[in-house]
């Protein structure tokens, strides 16, 4: 079974993006949907909602911190590409 870490950092790499890649910044109804798939995820690899919480803290602010970052890096993306 992987480590905490290793899940957490697999899952969000493979589920959360840049907003631009959606309709518009997603709002907060979005990011608890995420965060429930995510926490369902967790389950299934026999993590509880407490070990990872213990690992990254607040599971929505974690997500949303990771949308805002992914935004950042796709706005300089999108300038070095000149779009």
């Amino acid at each position: 079974m992987p480590a905490v870490r290793e899940f957490v950092d697999f899952w969000l790499t493979n589920s959360v993006h840049a907003d631009e890649q959606m309709v518009g910044r997603r709002g907060r109804e979005d990011i608890l949907k995420l965060a429930d798939r995510f926490a369902v995820a967790a389950n299934c690899q026999g993590f509880t909602k407490q070990q990872i919480e213990a690992e990254i803290g607040d599971i929505y602010a974690y997500i949303r911190a990771r949308i805002d970052s992914e935004n950042v890096h796709e706005t300089a993306r999108l300038r070095l590409d000149g779009q």
